[in-house]
């Protein structure tokens, strides 16, 4: 009798991986061309959506300020693009950013966890925490 270790099948893996990267790159995309619409469609419309950072974690995406702020970035470079799938229609990705608004610039480290719904591939949960003032950007 075959053990079930809890470990996706390869096959499923490696879709569930290029599937979720495909809409990661969508939505940082969304973000350089100022497209609410599709930055939004990359989302869960959920009352579980999670959004964490340093202010600590919200939840849903109704009260979501995303919907209503009509501010972006001057500029956003997203480096170190990964992605792993952690179970099968669950990837976890991540990024290193380098954003400058209104002659600010920060870096920090971002996260999305990606879930496969009936409707397609959508983002559960993003993260964005950022390096403390004057650290150089690093990620590896």
């Amino acid at each position: 009798m075959p053990m079930n270790t809890g470990a996706p099948a390869r096959a499923t893996t490696g879709s569930d991986t290029v599937e979720a990267r495909q809409l990661f790159e969508e939505n940082i995309d969304a973000i350089h061309k100022r497209d609410r619409a599709r930055y939004l469609a990359t989302y869960l419309h959920t009352r579980s959506l999670a959004r964490n950072g340093p202010t600590g974690l919200e939840l849903g995406y109704e009260n979501w300020s995303a919907r209503r702020d009509s501010t972006w970035p001057d500029t956003l470079i997203a480096r170190n693009l990964r992605v792993t799938s952690v179970a099968s229609g669950v990837v976890y990705g991540t990024y290193c950013y380098t954003v400058t608004q209104k002659d600010t610039t920060s870096s920090g480290v971002s996260e999305r966890v990606f879930v496969k719904t009936p409707e397609g591939w959508k983002i559960a949960v993003t993260t964005a925490f950022g390096l403390p003032v004057g650290a150089p950007a690093q990620c590896k």
